[in-house]
C-alpha cells in the first residue's frame, strides 16, 4: 500500500513539474512575441498634423452611429473605411489615426483574429476587386482600386497593420519602421503620455487650427503659443465632454483662462457648427484644467 501511495505521489510531482515547465515556456513565448511587436506610435510618419486614438471602439461606434452631430464631424475627417473597422469588428481593441497633409493613416495592433476581421471588411468594402500585391524593399504592399480613381493600400509588419489612401504616407510609415531615425515631435510624445487611455478617445491637434487668444482685459493680449494641444473625449450621460489642460502662467489670471475657454468654444463652433461646448475651468497647482461639454441627441 505504501509503495502504491509513493507511486501516486511521484506521478503527481511529475505532472506538477511538467505543468511548470510548459507554463514557463508559454510565458516566455508571449514575452518574446510582445518584444518583437512594434509600438504603433513608432510607425507614425514624422509630418503628422494630428492624432486620434480610439481606445474603446464600441463606445466610439455608438457615438458616431447614434449621435448625428458627432457623426457629421467624424465622417468629415475620417475615411468611411476606417469607420467600418470600428463599427463592424468585434475583435478590435483599439485603433490609431494620424492626420497628414497627404491624408489619413490607420494603425491597428494585429492578431490572428483581428487580421481575419480586417480582411473580411476589406473584401466586403471593395466587393469584386482583389488586391494587387507589390513588393518594395522586401516589404509586401496590397492595393485595392476604389472609386474616383483612388487606391487604398496597406501593409503588415511586426504585428502592426497600417492602411492609407496615400501611397506616399504608406512608404513613409514603412521607412519609419525599418529605419526609425526620426519620429513625431517631442511635444506630441509628452502629450501622448498624458492620455487617459480609459477615455473612449484621445486627440492631439495643432493649436494654430483654433487661433487661440484673448484680449487680456487691460493686460497685453495673450495668445496660446503651444504648438500642440491634447484632450480626452468621453460621454457623460447625454453629454459629449472633452478634458484637457494648459500650464498655469503666473502673469495670467484665472479670468483670462476662463475667457480662453470661451474662445475655444467659439473656434470649435466655427469649424463644426453642430459642436457647441460650454467650458468649466479649474486651477490645480501649476496647471489649469478645461472640461467642455455639450448635450448630444440621436
Amino acid at each position: 500500500m505504501k509503495t502504491y501511495l509513493k507511486e501516486i505521489a511521484i506521478g503527481f510531482l511529475g505532472l506538477l513539474i511538467m505543468s511548470l515547465v510548459i507554463g514557463g515556456y508559454i510565458r516566455s513565448t508571449k514575452i518574446q512575441q510582445s518584444n518583437t511587436r512594434a509600438d504603433i506610435y513608432d510607425v507614425i510618419p514624422p509630418d503628422v498634423n494630428a492624432l486620434l486614438a480610439v481606445n474603446r471602439p464600441s463606445v466610439f461606434s455608438s457615438m458616431i452611429l447614434e449621435k448625428r452631430a458627432l457623426y457629421d464631424v467624424f465622417v468629415s475627417q475620417i475615411p468611411s473605411l476606417f469607420l467600418s473597422f470600428v463599427r463592424e469588428s468585434l475583435h478590435l481593441q483599439s485603433l490609431l489615426l494620424s492626420f497628414h497633409p497627404q491624408g489619413v493613416v490607420c494603425y491597428i495592433q494585429e492578431g490572428d483574429r483581428m487580421k481575419n476581421a480586417i480582411e473580411k471588411i476589406l473584401k466586403s468594402h471593395f466587393k469584386a476587386y482583389k488586391p494587387v500585391k507589390m513588393n518594395v524593399s522586401g516589404m509586401a504592399f496590397y492595393y485595392y482600386a476604389d472609386v474616383d480613381g483612388r487606391f487604398f493600400g496597406y501593409f503588415m509588419y511586426n504585428g502592426v497593420w497600417v492602411g492609407s489612401y496615400s501611397k506616399k504616407l504608406l512608404e513613409k510609415a514603412t521607412r519609419q519602421q525599418l529605419n526609425p531615425e526620426t519620429s513625431f515631435p517631442e511635444k506630441m510624445k509628452q502629450l501622448r503620455s498624458s492620455f487617459d487611455t480609459n477615455a473612449p478617445l484621445n486627440i492631439i491637434f495643432p493649436a494654430k487650427e483654433l487661433n487661440l487668444y484673448v484680449s487680456g482685459r487691460g493686460a497685453p493680449a495673450w495668445r496660446i503659443t503651444d504648438k500642440w494641444l491634447a484632450a480626452d473625449l468621453f460621454l457623460s450621460e447625454e453629454n459629449l465632454c472633452c478634458y484637457g489642460s494648459l500650464p498655469y502662467e503666473q502673469n495670467k489670471t484665472l479670468a483670462m483662462y476662463k475667457s480662453m475657454g470661451d474662445t475655444i468654444s467659439a473656434r470649435v463652433r466655427s469649424l463644426y457648427s453642430s459642436v457647441r461646448l460650454s467650458f468649466r475651468v479649474d486651477r490645480e497647482g501649476e496647471r489649469v484644467y478645461y472640461t467642455g461639454c455639450m448635450p448630444v441627441r440621436k
